[in-house]
């Protein structure tokens, strides 16, 4: 175990759908979204800790074992970045700092429910005529992720302004309540009361998204009375047909939660990022090749300049790896607004008349999967991805912030799809790992 400088104290308040205040003191908090003892938040108060050291303490605290903790990191809600493993926090320089520890790397269908996606599975050694993988997470991963899904449903990663159209607006309404009936069943199963009796206490408002809430509260009586005999009606035949019969565990009822999550919000898990300015490139980033594509933001250093601007999304995902798509917009937008914020593409702030939605094609360019990624490099906001074919991606971004961010996610994919001894980009790889490279070690599985 790496040593620590510092001090970690657990503090238990909160729901697992709304986040609860923050100890008021100075350092580093880390909200937790579940916990088998009720803790909410880890603090760290003296002295120096990288975002490493906080995230394996946050996983002891949860019982995360070494063999998935690698999935999750330290996130900002209010920059909406991801702090890398290497990043250093200073208790004592930081007046107070609230981050979520969330599972960050994120491969979908991981549960094998959807026939239409790959199942993914992890390796492991086998013995005799053993064949194929292991389970993608243990039972305390799941637990975590599921209520980390919840709070990410209910505060809008599929809002209900994204339904387009009277059909799916009403299948967005249907399938939300279908997601509360799974919510409220999973408490139910785990209290050993009946759903009826946890739907009677828990109101069904608390686990749709706010967005479907709101609107709700905004409809008048005889809607509302429509709405709850729906939910009434889901209820009842959950119970009698699923429940009663034994169909449905906790588990799978975690899983089912999840599998309906992917289907409603198609980004869950994935991270998309708004570049200012990407090229295409043959020679690996250093200037000899041809240019296969280059865009800029044109007038990007003209604040005054307020007419169409090309730019370009960038997604990244555990199962496709990194995909471009060009877009235009009327101005330049804040780091956050089309960012890489985990709960998808919300708007930060109030838009006026001049920060106008993006216009994006609904096609996605493939440049590559995380095993054909040779290194990385980055200065400031600019980040070179070299593929070992010698192509490459030149990408600005809006802050070297948001820069780090991108890069620590392509560099801890490759180490759970390629190699997990190494790193792409030393300015973000985890000291564990570096040491061990220096090292020479490649220790057990389960460190």
């Amino acid at each position: 175990m790496m040593s620590r400088s510092g001090r970690f104290k657990s503090t238990r308040t909160g729901s697992s759908t709304g986040q609860c205040e923050p100890p008021q003191g100075p350092g580093v908090h880390v909200y937790l979204f579940w916990t088998k003892g009720g803790e909410r938040y880890l603090t760290h108060t003296e002295g120096k800790v990288t975002a490493e050291e906080l995230s394996i303490s946050a996983a002891q605290t949860v019982g995360i074992t070494p063999l998935c903790h690698v999935l999750f990191s330290l996130y900002d809600p209010e920059s909406h970045c991801w702090y890398s493993p290497n990043h250093f926090f200073n208790s004592e320089e930081q007046t107070r700092l609230t981050l979520h520890y969330r599972m960050r790397f994120y491969f979908r269908n991981w549960h094998g429910l959807s026939e239409k996606e790959p199942s993914v599975v992890r390796y492991a050694p086998r013995s005799g005529t053993e064949h194929g993988g292991s389970p993608l997470l243990e039972m305390t991963s799941l637990e975590y992720l599921f209520c980390q899904a919840k709070f990410d449903f209910v505060n809008d990663v599929t809002p209900m302004e994204d339904a387009q159209g009277k059909e799916e607006l009403s299948r967005f309404k249907n399938e939300s309540l279908g997601m509360a009936v799974l919510h409220l069943s999973h408490q139910a199963l785990r209290s050993g009361c009946t759903l009826q009796e946890v739907a009677k206490s828990v109101s069904f408002l608390r686990c749709i998204p706010r967005s479907f809430a709101k609107h709700i509260a905004r409809d008048n009586f005889l809607t509302k009375i429509r709405i709850r005999r729906v939910f009434a009606d889901f209820v009842r035949t959950f119970q009698e047909h699923t429940v009663d019969v034994g169909r449905l565990g906790s588990q799978e009822v975690m899983y089912k939660y999840l599998s309906t999550l992917e289907h409603l919000a198609p980004r869950f898990g994935t991270e998309t990022f708004l570049a200012a300015h990407l090229e295409l490139r043959t020679d690996g980033g250093d200037g000899s090749g041809s240019y296969l594509n280059t865009s800029r933001a044109h007038g990007a250093s003209d604040p005054e300049n307020v007419g169409p601007q090309v730019m370009h999304e960038v997604m990244v995902s555990g199962t496709k790896g990194i995909q471009w798509r060009k877009m235009t917009v009327q101005k330049p937008q804040a780091n956050s607004y089309f960012g890489n914020d985990y709960l998808g593409n919300r708007k930060s702030v109030k838009q006026s008349p001049l920060q106008q939605e993006p216009t994006s094609s609904d096609t996605w360019t493939s440049f590559c999967d995380f095993p054909e990624i040779s290194h990385i490099t980055i200065t400031g906001a600019n980040v070179s991805i070299i593929k070992q074919d010698n192509f490459s991606m030149e990408v600005q971004m809006n802050s070297s912030l948001e820069a780090l961010s991108f890069v620590s996610l392509l560099d801890g994919y490759f180490r759970l799809t390629a190699d997990a001894h190494h790193y792409l980009c030393h300015e973000v790889a985890p000291p564990r790992v570096v040491l061990s490279a220096t090292n020479g070690l490649h220790g057990p599985m389960k460190d």
